[in-house]
């Protein structure tokens, strides 16, 4: 009977203590496990201001690239560098057969074989000459022969080190073409097998460090009178939704582009880390200061992700100390895309509000 009773208060004194946890759940200021973790962010002190948001590109820095043509026309053997790829300077990029090669060879050997033949004819008459059957003037002519020999086989030896050829007339008549920077290939336009004429308008390469990128961004013709050079934007990109690029218009174009009928501007950015990748679509928050509010007008501001709605009500969650968050109610004056204008809940600038999580953790403090 004593073991019935004490498993009876036992299982009481459990019960009382999941109540109790019930209800300290259910308040709205409450501890959560450490073992969780929030985004945050600070409540901010700016002005209201409108925002244009733009679609774009991120590309490479075209003031900063090398386009490598083919110096040869011939077939391309085989590419050994693919789009994407970093490369060194002087790394071969692709190998061309290519009978421009063979056309250079065979200059080499004759322009060779031509100062031979005048260093012996000068050979020949210098004796002449000291024996008295030969001219000065035949001797003059013979030394100006071996010169022009000279230079003319200086001419196609310089001609055919240029091309990759060999003066020892052996090898295949291959030419490679080679990397004149390191950087990446953001353009590629050769494959094995192509035949290349040496007047090709394209480049086989396009090679950049991408240490710079710029952002082309499409501005319909409504919008175009919002858009000024200097300008503050902040860009985001898809691979990355929780970080946020900052930069400013660095150039508007005067032309519409007649396929889309958008002014194109362009926001240069560094890439030291090589995030951005060429091609990747962005989106551009332009920052388009409110005429109508003076600059003493300052209002409290939260990020749109810290903002919860339930039954026609807003809540910001607020850190109020390690592991201890409050729900607490606002008011959205104005909303912009990146943020939320608030009052009340006794914000004040600098206090910390969660963002991702917080519809979750509303949760848990609320049930």
């Amino acid at each position: 009977m004593k073991k019935v009773l004490c498993a009876l208060a036992v299982g009481l004194t459990m019960a009382a203590c999941g109540h109790k946890n019930e209800e300290a759940e259910k308040a709205p200021t409450s501890s959560a496990d450490s073992s969780s973790s929030y985004l945050t962010d600070s409540v901010r002190q700016m002005n209201p201001e409108d925002e244009l948001t733009l679609n774009g590109t991120v590309t490479f820095d075209q003031d900063n690239v090398v386009r490598v043509f083919p110096l040869v026309s011939g077939n391309v053997q085989k590419t050994t560098a693919s789009l994407g790829a970093y490369v060194q300077k002087g790394q071969d990029l692709a190998l061309i057969r290519s009978g421009d090669i063979s056309t250079y060879t065979n200059d080499y050997q004759a322009d060779k074989s031509d100062l031979e033949v005048a260093q012996q004819q000068l050979k020949n008459v210098s004796a002449q000459y000291k024996a008295g059957f030969a001219s000065e003037t035949d001797f003059l002519t013979a030394k100006n022969n071996v010169k022009k020999a000279q230079d003319e086989l200086s001419k196609s030896s310089n001609i055919l080190r240029v091309y990759g050829g060999s003066t020892a007339g052996t090898g295949e008549p291959s030419f490679a073409v080679k990397a004149p920077i390191s950087g990446y290939i953001v353009e590629k336009n050769v494959n094995a097998g192509q035949d290349l004429r040496a007047d090709n308008q394209n480049p086989l390469y396009t090679i950049s460090s991408l240490q710079q990128i710029w952002i082309l961004a499409n501005v319909y013709e409504q919008d175009i009178p919002e858009i000024k050079q200097g300008q503050p934007v902040d860009i985001q990109v898809l691979a990355y939704p929780d970080k946020t690029f900052k930069g400013v218009i660095s150039n508007v174009s005067s032309v519409l582009d007649e396929q889309a009928r958008v002014l194109k501007v362009r926001i240069v950015l560094p890439n030291q880390n090589g995030l951005l990748k060429p091609d990747m679509f962005a989106t551009i928050h332009v920052h388009l200061p409110n005429a109508k509010v003076s600059n003493s007008a300052q209002s409290l501001a939260v990020s749109q992700k810290a903002v919860v709605f339930d039954r026609d009500h807003y809540y910001v969650i607020v850190q109020t100390g390690k592991d201890k968050y409050e729900v607490r109610e606002v008011k959205v004056m104005k909303n912009t895309t990146r943020y939320a204008f608030v009052s009340g809940g006794n914000l004040k600038p600098g206090d910390t509000v969660v963002t991702e999580g917080s519809l979750l953790l509303y949760n848990d403090l609320t049930d």
